[in-house]
């Protein structure tokens, strides 16, 4: 049963998509103006005018296509399906999951501007390229032909009507990359998690998706511009233009000065030196948005209307996550400089090896929110979670400035509770665990990025432990560290303590680190433990325990939670629409005195009392849509966010024997890690010199385990990926029947 309710979802699912994609296609034809006046004639109103069948037309589907993705992955999530390996698989089925699999982890092209490409990011860039020149061509070839064979009145030339038709077709078909956009920047999108593509990936496509909007919306604007100066007698006074109906160019101009501030504050240059400035002038997007809505009309926002209402949502519950303050468990320094943070998280609360959580600190930035990846795991521990954090930028050392301020010896207030403000909002991350389809892992890491590994080690043992079967059983971890007290993060694994059986276990973990900036030549490799790798046992310094703190304010997402979101989905955009309809029917039908049956979406037909003899000022009208959509978000969306809240509440007090204990509070194995017999330093093999040869090191793992699709992961700088990334794809593409499938983590974002 549950088998064909997934599938029942899932041919929905497609037929969303499907329908959409078609409405886009036929968009600039004249069988989609044929369509849309078929459409108007068939679902128009008087409720909602032609505002409704625009909705029913392109924003309805996107909404209906999130909240059943989310009644798909409750499916999942109730009748989950195990990771199989690609050799597990049917026959009639294991080719076509290998070139799926493929297109999504075998890099293509490596140290490009755009980064490391793979086959489905080629594929992504080439859809969203040609449904661009398909809407931008499709009517603008036919327009400069016709102005060729047409006569031009005195002082009119060709080249002045061309110019403001490519003015015309690149502003609609900036409504594609519009309504792109806003997908990928919603970190609890349904759609990345249907795809099973982390936040951090997706950040990508927001930036080409962002790129070309901007790229589409400056041509736009100086074409246009340019039409209007010269066939205005040479006189700007046209661009700055507000009529009160139709097209309004001043709006135009607003949106595109935001958007190109917007995009310069948004550079890679500016971004990592001045993030406080990146992050207050992105929120211009705003008026990018707004502005732009004001320019075109309310007709023609629908197209994108949808996906920016996602994010409205998405942008929504994290501000309600992120509103109230988190307990800290417990802040301290390990040997290696790494800030360890603990958190008290909700019972319910359950995230992936490779999720991440976002920390704000007021006290350091108001501003900054940085991504830090989990190096616990919930089915380790079911009431907190802990992140680790290396001093190396401006913000991280503050960080710890700020926590060594608030060590109980040197607070007035003895330190505890832990007078620094922390926010936190997640956690986030993939919705299913691709790294158990491999039976082999190849975890390639460059001085912290090592913390999401020690999270994958920490939940390979739980489900070994739970005795799992299928789950992968082989580790090579290549860890290039600068200094060997950077090796003491591997003491805060015990494989031991956490899975009792590992010594007889078919795990197998192997660990080889490279220290590449202390002394030696490469040569005096050897089994690093306790003082021999010249890292100080025990010298953990704890700057905060909390053993006992209340109120226990605990990290908790309602994004966790399919069904409420659906609900708050459904809810925003039902409330959206019912306000919308009022406000229709109370002020502007009472104004509106044509029964026009089309009205353009641009508002570009005037008659003479406005477009089509519409009264109503089409600035007006897009107002009261921004009014419905706040409306609709905050306080219908808002009501089920309270009910969830208030569930919460009900339920903690049922949990509140839960609250960790002074014993909970301390590091678990600390005493067992004191003597260093168990934890993973104890089995690594250390080398010094330089930074190894990838390409050696996979021929090596590659005789080892011939025939294998290999998982390979890597988190660390940009160089060390670009050399992963190329070693994996020079390896795949020799004649060799062992495969590495390319996986970066990254948290540049």
């Amino acid at each position: 049963m549950a088998f064909f309710a997934k599938t029942a979802v899932l041919l929905l699912l497609w037929g969303l998509l499907l329908f959409w994609t078609i409405e886009w296609l036929i968009f600039p034809t004249e069988p989609g103006m044929e369509y849309k006046a078929g459409a108007i004639k068939d679902t128009r109103s008087d409720f909602l005018d032609l505002s409704g069948p625009y909705y029913l037309m392109y924003t309805l589907p996107v909404f209906l296509f999130a909240i059943l993705t989310l009644v798909y992955l409750e499916l999942l999530r109730k009748y989950p399906e195990r990771e199989r390996r690609t050799s597990e698989l049917p026959k009639w089925s294991r080719f076509w999951a290998k070139i799926s699999n493929s297109m999504w982890t075998q890099p293509i092209l490596v140290g490009t501007p755009m980064g490391i490409l793979t086959g489905a990011d080629l594929a992504l860039i080439t859809v969203v390229g040609f449904g661009f020149l398909w809407l931008f061509c499709n009517q603008l070839l036919p327009a400069l032909d016709l102005v060729d064979h047409t006569q031009m009145r005195p002082g009119r030339e060709r080249w002045m009507i061309k110019v403001g038709r490519v003015g015309t077709w690149t502003g609609r078909a900036w409504y594609l990359p519009m309504a792109l956009l806003f997908f990928p920047i919603s970190r609890a999108s349904p759609i990345l998690r249907l795809l099973n593509m982390p936040f951090e990936h997706a950040v990508r496509y927001h930036r080409w998706l962002g790129h070309l909007s901007l790229w589409v919306l400056l041509t736009h604007s100086i074409t246009f511009s340019l039409h209007i100066y010269y066939t205005g007698g040479q006189v700007a006074d046209g661009i700055f233009k507000w009529p009160r109906f139709g097209v309004s160019n001043l709006a135009g101009v607003i949106s595109m000065i935001a958007g190109i501030v917007l995009w310069v504050t948004s550079l890679e240059v500016v971004r990592k030196r001045f993030f406080d400035v990146f992050y207050v002038t992105h929120h211009m997007y705003l008026l990018v948005f707004a502005f732009a809505a004001w320019h075109v009309g309310e007709f023609a926002t629908y197209y994108f209307l949808g996906c920016v209402m996602l994010y409205f949502i998405d942008r929504f519950l994290r501000m309600v996550q992120s509103r109230d303050a988190v307990s800290v468990l417990s802040a301290q320094v390990l040997p290696s400089g790494v800030v360890r943070l603990r958190f008290p998280k909700s019972p319910s609360l359950s995230y992936k090896a490779l999720g991440m959580i976002y920390i704000n600190v007021p006290s350091v930035s108001r501003f900054e929110w940085h991504p830090f990846s989990t190096t616990s795991s919930s089915l380790e521990n079911n009431n907190d979670m802990s992140i680790c954090i290396k001093p190396l930028g401006g913000w991280t050392r503050s960080l710890l400035d700020s926590l060594n301020e608030s060590e109980p010896s040197k607070n007035k207030s003895g330190g505890c509770p832990l007078p620094l403000k922390i926010f936190a909002e997640g956690p986030y991350g993939p919705d299913r665990d691709y790294f158990l389809r491999y039976k082999t892992l190849v975890l390639v890491a460059g001085g912290v990025g090592v913390t999401p590994y020690m999270a994958i080690i920490r939940d390979l043992l739980c489900r070994y432990r739970m005795g799992q079967e299928g789950i992968p059983e082989n580790v090579e971890l290549i860890w290039c560290v600068p200094r060997r007290a950077d090796l003491a993060t591997l003491m805060d694994v015990s494989p031991a303590q956490i899975f009792p059986d590992f010594a007889s276990s078919k795990l197998n973990i192997v660990i080889r680190a490279f220290v590449t900036r202390e002394g030696g030549d490469g040569k005096d490799e050897g089994k690093a433990a306790g003082l021999a790798v010249g890292v100080p046992v025990g010298s953990e310094e704890v700057l905060f325990t909390a053993a006992d703190q209340q109120p226990r304010r605990e990290v908790a997402h309602i994004g966790q939670s399919n069904v409420w979101v659906a609900a708050v989905i459904a809810a925003a955009t039902t409330g959206f629409i019912l306000v919308h309809g009022v406000l229709h029917s109370a002020v502007v039908r009472p104004n509106n005195h044509s029964s026009a049956p089309f009205f353009h979406e641009h508002g570009s037909s005037h008659g003479p009392d406005g477009p089509q003899g519409k009264a109503f000022p089409t600035a007006a009208a897009v107002t009261l849509l921004f009014v419905s959509m706040l409306l609709g978000v905050v306080v219908f969306g808002g009501a089920v966010v309270l009910m969830w809240m208030w569930s919460r509440r009900s339920l903690s007090k049922t949990d509140a024997a839960l609250v960790a204990s002074p014993e909970q509070v301390a590091r678990p194995g600390a005493a067992d890690l004191e003597g260093n017999q168990t934890s993973l330093l104890a089995q690594a093999s250390i080398a010094e010199g330089p930074r190894p040869n990838i390409a050696d090191l996979f021929e090596g793992i590659s005789d080892k385990y011939p025939g294998e699709d290999l998982g390979v992961m890597v988190s660390g700088p940009e160089s060390l990926q670009n050399s992963v990334a190329e070693a994996c794809r020079n390896r795949n593409f020799k004649y060799c029947n062992t495969r590495f499938q390319f996986y970066s983590i990254s948290f540049d974002l």
